[in-house]
């Protein structure tokens, strides 16, 4: 049997001197199968049950003889995208404050005196919208409710005014004024019932392709892994280094040893990472072994140059968390993608924790985008690159040291 070479046996090695941080090991485990999985279900729950909303009533009110809460009834009351959430009701003043005092209406809409020329005449007359102090969100919903009726009001009655304006300066044979006023009112009504057609309705997603359980249980355990660090400080510091340093000088190079401190975080990360994905739903054999073995290699580069980056085990797990949280909540692991600001957003394509989340998501028949896989095969080479001239250079502090 061939016996393993020089770096299999500080393979080896590395992983005993690993074994020591076998309990911090099972604990993170453990963090990764449950937490992700628990913080996955209760945004699924939180993020898809909606808003609790039963529907208000909106007075309206006018001046004595104003008839424009009868027409905002009457035009808004046969609207269902407003009617399937809000009732408008026309009333006299001292009616509607009593109504809303006894709870029979959520707010009062008061309009002013000849509101209709003020808004034709564009001098913007104030509305005053009298609400439940203790219905905050019904009361932004019925303020844009009164405003957007007040403004179908106007254009309808705008637009009927120009007609019989442009009626009676050349008034057509044949046509009388009554057919020219309901022509034009009809054709005004038939563009408020079918304004709904103007629009495309499309459902979005709060988390965009994945469902939202497996978003965030993903994106939860590519933070875990990423926040590993800590854990391997033995592999690229003290006792371990010195003895770098006497194989250097047996004429060994350094390569070997922080390539086998990669393998062995390869092999401590992949029990973390491989059950998370099973238990998320990957079913594929090999995209599964190979998603789980691509983000343990990205996890363990990662965590290498974090320990080599910093000078104790704290600054490690410092420089560790702040990254892997400042991806996490580009990637929407903390807030949902959708209701991150624009510029936000742009930015997730620079998250590891997006590219580890699209990776982990592959297996279950996600697409992953090109950028990426782009992203994952240039970080890697470019990390340990970085971390291995970062541990020649304490290897070498390590040989002037007394």
């Amino acid at each position: 049997m061939r016996s393993p070479g020089f770096f299999g046996q500080f393979f080896r090695l590395t992983l005993v001197r690993l074994c020591r941080q076998r309990w911090l090991l099972a604990g993170l485990a453990l963090l990764c199968l449950l937490l992700p999985l628990g913080a996955g279900r209760a945004a699924e729950l939180l993020l898809s049950r909606g808003v609790n909303f039963s529907g208000v009533t909106l007075a309206v009110t006018a001046p004595e003889g104003d008839s424009v809460p009868q027409l905002l009834e009457q035009f808004m009351g046969d609207m269902e995208d407003i009617a399937q959430y809000c009732e408008i009701t026309a009333m006299e003043g001292e009616e509607a404050m009593d109504a809303l005092k006894q709870g029979a209406v959520t707010a009062v809409l008061v309009l002013p005196e000849d509101f209709i020329r003020g808004v034709m005449w564009g001098t913007n007359p104030d509305l005053r919208l009298v609400v439940a102090g203790d219905r905050p969100l019904e009361s932004l919903l019925l303020l844009w409710v009164g405003q957007s009726a007040c403004d179908i009001l106007s254009a309808f009655q705008s637009g009927v005014y120009a007609v019989l304006d442009l009626y009676e300066a050349d008034p057509p044979p044949g046509l009388t004024r009554d057919q020219v006023v309901m022509d034009i009112n009809l054709r005004y009504i038939s563009l408020a019932m079918g304004r709904s057609e103007m629009f495309r309705t499309e459902e979005v997603s709060a988390t965009r392709t994945l469902p939202v359980a497996l978003h965030y249980s993903l994106a939860l355990t590519a933070f875990f892994a990423l926040c590993a660090a800590p854990v391997f400080v033995p592999l690229y510091s003290g006792d371990w280094l010195r003895f770098q340093r006497r194989l250097r000088a047996a004429g060994r190079g350094v390569s070997a040893g922080y390539f086998s401190g990669v393998a062995a975080g390869m092999a401590a990360l992949l029990p973390l990472i491989l059950p998370s994905l099973l238990l998320a739903g990957g079913r594929e054999p090999l995209p599964l072994l190979g998603a789980a073995l691509l983000a343990a290699l990205f996890c363990s580069v990662f965590c290498s140059l974090c320990c080599l980056t910093a000078e104790s085990a704290a600054g490690c797990g410092v420089a560790a968390f702040a990254v892997s949280l400042l991806s996490l909540f580009l990637a929407g692991g903390v807030v949902p993608p959708v209701l991150l600001p624009g510029p936000v957003r742009q930015l997730s394509g620079l998250s590891p924790v997006a590219w580890l989340l699209q990776l982990a998501a592959w297996p279950m028949g996600y697409p992953v985008d090109l950028t990426v896989w782009l992203c994952l095969g240039l970080s890697i080479p470019l990390m340990a690159v970085l971390a291995l001239v970062l541990y020649r250079r304490r290897v070498d502090r390590q040989e002037v040291a007394p």
